[in-house]
């Protein structure tokens, strides 16, 4: 039996052929803001139904079905939040999660992956508009909602680099394919001296933008749209930040804008790789990032994860230098950081 491999059963395949039942309940209570009507405290079908203006027998399945998947608790036909769900999923908490179903289950994801025997078949992408194109929408409910591994990603990144650029002359940044650009912006949070560059398509930079001002760095910020491999760059940077982007494409193609990108580096610059990564370790014990990968196959035309191991071949083939990897405990994302003599 293969390392870490579970035996097949009856029950787990159950499971997994109605995994797909839980995401689409969730995904509705989010939307029709059940959990923001029982806030402030128990309520029948009827009340839920009269403050969101549902249909009553509609709010009465819809609720019962919530607290079958633990998502409510019900006490007869009064129902009430669990423990958390105040904190995640009501709309004005701080630690608000519900959006995060536009990205984690999004309408795009399961449309796709409907054809995924067919994509499977074709090696790639069957979209006439891909993750790699102009206007893909995706991108733009990326940048604007979070996910849980957004902020310990960028806080990762910035513990990493600011104790190295407090002795820099300088801290400018240029943040490739930076989506929501938290990565760039926990640097400026970080040191004032930062300056950066957020470089995405242009409906993308204005959910970026969003994030900047709420962080209070929009100052420190300029913004380039256009494309990571032919947008003009016409200045150097301490740091070059790859968040969760390499994989979208091939390895060929990886070497191929790092050698771009490394071009515009100061002296004893960095450029930083960071993301889920696959390769060295059991499929087992990386599973989102084998399930990302599979996203990849069919949003990509040759897009694909890589190792660590490749991504250090990656950066040494663009001539960058003290090339390593780091990880956190508890986070799913590597860093590969290589230098510029």
């Amino acid at each position: 039996m293969p390392q870490n491999a579970e035996p097949i059963s009856r029950e787990r395949l159950l499971e997994m052929m109605t995994a797909f039942k839980a995401t689409y309940l969730l995904r509705t209570a989010v939307e029709l803001k059940v959990f923001d009507a029982l806030a402030p405290g128990p309520a029948d079908p009827d009340d839920v139904a009269a403050i969101l203006r549902l249909d009553p027998r509609g709010t009465r399945v819809l609720l019962r079905a919530l607290a079958a998947a633990g998502l409510l608790r019900a006490d007869g036909e009064r129902f009430t939040l669990p423990e958390g769900a105040r904190e995640l999923l009501v709309s004005d908490s701080p630690q608000y999660c519900g959006g995060i179903t536009r990205v984690a289950a999004s309408d795009a994801e399961w449309d796709s992956m409907r054809d995924l025997a067919d994509i499977v078949r074709h090696g790639g992408t069957m979209l006439d508009t891909h993750a790699g194109s102009p206007g893909f929408g995706y991108w733009v409910d990326f940048a604007a909602h979070l996910t849980f591994a957004t902020r310990p990603g960028a806080e990762f990144v910035a513990d990493e680099i600011l104790p190295w650029a407090k002795d820099r002359d300088t801290l400018d940044v240029l943040d490739v394919g930076c989506g929501h650009g938290l990565f760039g912006f926990t640097l400026a949070q970080g040191d004032p001296r930062a300056r950066v560059s957020a470089l995405d398509w242009p409906e993308v930079l204005e959910e970026a933008r969003r994030h900047a001002d709420r962080l209070g760095v929009d100052r420190q910020v300029d913004y380039l749209p256009g494309d990571a491999f032919t947008t003009e760059l016409d200045r150097r940077y301490d740091v070059i930040l790859l968040g969760n982007f390499l994989f979208q494409f091939s390895a060929r193609r990886c070497v191929e804008l790092v050698r771009r990108l490394a071009g515009h580096l100061k002296p004893g610059g960095r450029l930083v790789v960071v993301g889920f990564t696959t390769g060295d370790r059991p499929p087992a014990s990386e599973y989102h990032a084998h399930m990302l990968n599979l996203l990849m196959l069919a949003w990509t035309t040759d897009g694909e994860l890589h190792s660590p191991a490749m991504y250090r071949k990656i950066l040494a083939s663009a001539g960058l230098t003290g090339v390593e990897t780091a990880e956190r405990p508890g986070l799913p994302l590597r860093m590969v950081t290589g230098h510029r003599v």
